[in-house]
């Protein structure tokens, strides 16, 4: 069955939508580091390393740096740092990041008022001094945008 004009149309719109992210990204240069504020007692723990963000020209989050846990744990569920305005995502997004934490998978969920909060798999806790933040990202723009 033949497309409709309506499915044209937002194909078309999708379509310019990229051809503009691809100029201004020609065009733009790359933005610098910014300083990720972090909450509660989590520190860092490497000053080499600071956490930091960058949103760049192709509408994604881009991290870096180390957090140091409190206590030496991860506790499911902490929200570690805070996202600044404009540097939040249009929806919820989960990246998974490293750490030394033995046999259990870790994650921060980023939520539309700019929490980074943090996940262990199976819940509760465990035995983790940091997290690192280099190579995750995610997308800012939202699930409907293709």
């Amino acid at each position: 069955m033949p497309d409709t004009i309506a499915d044209l149309a937002r194909r078309l719109a999708s379509l310019e939508r990229r051809v503009t992210a691809l100029e201004r990204a020609q065009r733009a240069p790359y933005p610098p580091w910014r300083h990720l504020p972090l909450t509660g007692h989590t520190a860092v723990p490497d000053p080499a390393q600071l956490p930091q963000l960058r949103a760049n020209p192709w509408n994604t989050l881009e991290f870096s740096g180390r957090i140091g846990l409190p206590e030496g744990r991860a506790v499911d569920g902490a929200i570690v740092a805070l996202l600044p305005d404009g540097y939040r995502p249009a929806a919820p997004r989960t990246v998974p990041v490293a750490s030394d934490a033995a046999r259990r998978e870790l994650h921060l969920d980023l939520d539309l008022k700019g929490q980074l909060t943090l996940r262990v798999q199976d819940g509760g806790t465990v035995k983790a001094t940091w997290l690192s933040l280099d190579g995750a990202s995610c997308r800012l723009d939202g699930d409907d945008e293709e």
